[in-house]
């Protein structure tokens, strides 16, 4: 199974949080073929940066491991999605709906909740002053896309609940172990 970690790159807390996954994600597949990009030090390390990873050499080598991806696990956390990685759904999406058999999963870690912790005195707060809105927002476009083709979910430990689900597709050994549904 081979699958690719999108989410910022560029800050520390970036940087833990896509250590902490991709280390989640190879602890629960053995063997799996992960790509994050920020281990790609090439074009997106020290080094990489000390060398000009031009706009083209960066595309081409997300691209190289994109294209042969079964599952997009990607971040959308921030208060405006990662740019990049709205480029990767979009890409994952077109193989997806040209026939690939590939997923994406979605990951939101955004504590506020959404709409789940809707009350209606957030409600009269938010209508009663300007800029007082107190709920997450996310691109609808780039979470329909998500929602078109895989899951949508605000953990890791879910997200490898879906990877676990859909695994058997592609890695033989999880043919055989039933998984709780996400």
């Amino acid at each position: 199974m081979k699958v690719y970690l999108a989410g910022s790159i560029f800050y520390y807390g970036d940087e833990l949080r896509n250590k902490e996954w991709a280390t989640k994600i190879r602890n629960q597949f053995p063997g799996i073929d992960l790509y994050s990009p920020i281990e790609n030090t090439e074009i997106n390390g020290v080094e990489g940066k000390k060398k000009f990873a031009g706009s083209k050499l960066i595309a081409n080598g997300d691209n190289q491991r994109l294209d042969n991806t079964d599952i997009l696990v990607a971040c959308i956390d921030g208060d405006v999605l990662p740019s990049g990685t709205c480029a990767e759904i979009g890409v994952m999406r077109e193989k997806i709906r040209r026939g690939d058999h590939k997923y994406i999963v979605g990951i939101c870690t955004d504590n506020r909740e959404c709409s789940r912790t809707h009350s209606l005195e957030k409600d009269q707060g938010a209508a009663a002053d300007i800029c007082e809105q107190q709920y997450s927002y996310q691109n609808l476009y780039v979470v329909g896309l998500i929602k078109e083709s895989g899951v949508l979910v605000s953990n890791i430990d879910d997200a490898i609940k879906f990877m676990k689900k859909v695994a058997p597709e592609f890695m033989q050994e999880y043919v055989d172990d039933p998984v709780e549904s996400v």
